[in-house]
């Protein structure tokens, strides 16, 4: 288990690893955090989850123990809500008890600061300093109070209000919240923005084992199963689907039994096609370093700049909320290749809610899959692949990874390295952060350990003129890194 990686802490839930102990330590580490800074009041939020719900009641207990007023969501909720209320109730800190789209056996715990961006390491570091301070025991405890319904109604307003001028008519979209917390969020905003929306009944109510699905994750072909049924049922124009704390949504485009799941990246250069002609001039999109090159030609052609970040979108919502403060800021879009997207003003991570209100307004629009054949044509065939490792032990991942930047290979199979980046310590332009890049012509490939779980990530780049060349591409790309 890591304290405070990519996603906050992260674990199994059983004893000796993501346990009430844990929860405790890590809510009177937030605690003392807070009075060291004078921080005063701390919102509470909660996932669909096995024992989320008494998670979060004990990080509730054990704050107030220690003087911090604390409000409690009285419902499991999107992950993106919390981000919202911490910045609409003027709050000083947030946590979060979720497990975003791990397996059923883990739980988490994500801390948030008072604006609304999930703590960076400048945060996290402190609070994991303060981890074995005293606990505080004893029943009393101070000020706990249900956060105000008002939060969640202005909420989806705000969604409504922010997408509704892309919506362009009325589609049929099936709909699944994967078992979590996006259900009555997603289905609202889009009956809102006019769509008709065909629920996937088996997986709209919480189910803490998951057990439509072999993952709940959007991100992959099997967790839109259902999905892809209803549509072939209902002959819908598209279908979407959110992790169980809805902050990343996938979608499946297509006509009869020809279906396809586009990717992160894809939908997010569809995003920024959509978005960027309606958008001045000089406006920025902001995106991951490992998330897709494509955006750039786009971006250039129509005078917007591009903001990159390390993996992970805390950093992306520091970099916004930073620039913000300047006051000579817009940004139109904000994404990640693992399907997590943004835009407005009033949220600071990605967000499931506002992402499924995009994807609809771009299926209003156009035909996704003819749309993007069109910029392929006119940018370039890009194409990107993850791979994953698989250790023993988190540790056991970043020794292959230091192992890698202190000898980074020369060739990756029929590929020469021309240039090698370490974004640890090279003058990137970006946040300092443990990234290695392997140039090669017309590939790139990025390798990082995981934040949160015992992997090793490479994310792979590349770009032709041809579907088919990219595809080939990435094929001897992964055969040659096969040899690592």
């Amino acid at each position: 288990m890591i304290l405070f990686g990519t996603g906050g802490i992260r674990g199994i839930m059983k004893k000796g690893e993501f346990d009430e102990k844990l929860v405790k330590k890590a809510a009177s580490a937030v605690a003392d955090w807070m009075n060291e800074d004078s921080l005063h009041t701390l919102v509470i939020a909660y996932d669909t989850r096995r024992n989320s719900m008494k998670f979060a009641r004990i990080c509730a207990e054990t704050a107030s123990k220690k003087g911090i007023r604390t409000y409690v969501f009285s419902d499991p909720v999107p992950t993106p809500l919390l981000s919202f209320a911490i910045r609409y109730m003027n709050a000083d800190a947030g946590i979060v008890i979720t497990a975003s789209h791990n397996p059923p056996e883990y739980n988490g715990f994500k801390v948030y600061t008072k604006d609304g961006v999930q703590a960076i390491p400048e945060y996290t570091q402190r609070i994991a300093s303060l981890m074995n301070t005293t606990v505080p025991s004893g029943n009393s405890f101070g000020d706990i109070s249900p956060v105000p319904d008002e939060v969640e109604q202005v909420y989806t307003s705000k969604v409504v209000q922010l997408i509704e001028p892309f919506v362009d008519g009325i589609k049929k979209i099936v709909y699944s919240p994967l078992h979590g917390t996006g259900a009555r969020f997603v289905k609202k905003v889009l009956e809102s923005l006019n769509m008709n929306v065909i629920t996937v009944e088996e997986q709209f109510h919480p189910d803490t084992a998951f057990s439509t699905v072999e993952t709940p994750n959007p991100e992959d072909e099997s967790a839109m199963k259902l999905v892809k049924a209803y549509m072939k049922r209902f002959q819908a124009d598209a279908g979407i689907a959110t992790d169980p704390d809805c902050d990343r949504v996938g979608l499946v485009v297509g006509k009869g039994d020809v279906l396809h799941r586009l990717m992160g990246n894809q939908v997010g250069v569809l995003l920024t096609d959509m978005l960027g002609q309606e958008i001045a001039p000089g406006s920025y999109l902001i995106k991951t370093i490992v998330t897709t090159d494509m955006v750039y030609p786009i971006c250039k052609e129509r005078g917007h700049q591009i903001l990159e970040t390390p993996t992970g979108f805390k950093f992306i919502g520091h970099e916004i909320e930073k620039r913000s403060e300047t006051g000579n800021f817009d940004f139109f879009l904000a994404f990640e290749e693992s399907c997590g997207y943004l835009t407005g003003d009033f949220v600071r991570d990605k967000d499931g809610v506002i992402g499924s209100a995009l994807i609809a307004a771009l299926c209003s629009k156009t035909d996704p899959l003819e749309r993007l054949n069109e910029l392929y044509k006119q940018y370039g065939f890009h194409a990107e692949k993850l791979l994953t490792i698989k250790k023993k032990s988190p540790q056991e991942a970043v020794s292959l990874y230091q192992k890698l930047k202190n000898y980074p290979p020369q060739a990756v199979g029929e590929l020469t390295i021309k240039e090698v980046v370490d974004y640890s310590s090279s003058d990137t332009g970006v946040t300092r952060n443990e990234t290695l890049l392997l140039k090669a012509e017309n590939v790139k490939i990025y390798i990082r350990p995981s934040g949160t779980e015992p992997k090793l990530k490479i994310y792979i780049k590349v770009v032709s003129g041809s579907q088919e060349d990219s595809l080939q591409m990435i094929s001897k790309t992964v055969q040659g890194l096969s040899h690592l």
